[in-house]
């Protein structure tokens, strides 16, 4: 089943869906932010929780994830795909798209 991965990612936590063509949940989670571990562990946490959703999606549905979504706090360049500052996460310039698309 065709499906995309939805990640919000807040100062403390971060919830996460697996959403159908249609719009329709077919899978949520959550997960702690991890901020006081300092901004590299985020990422990796975000990098984590993405292959995990990805992983199960592939499990459940027959097939990866088509796209993902990641929503993130703070100024973004959408052009770049670059978390040019959040405070809350103590981020400067995270190369956010990229790090995604490697896995």
């Amino acid at each position: 089943m065709r499906h995309v991965i939805a990640l919000d990612v807040g100062g403390t936590g971060m919830k996460a869906a697996l959403v159908d063509e249609n719009g329709g949940l077919l899978h949520q989670a959550r997960r702690p932010t991890g901020r006081e571990r300092g901004p590299d562990a985020v990422v990796e946490g975000i990098l984590g929780f993405a292959a995990e959703l990805r992983a199960h999606g592939a499990e459940r549905f027959g097939e990866p994830a088509a796209a993902a979504g990641v929503a993130v706090p703070g100024i973004v360049d959408e052009d770049e795909g670059v978390a040019a500052y959040a405070a809350n996460l103590g981020w400067r310039d995270v190369p956010l798209r990229d790090l995604l698309g490697r896995r």
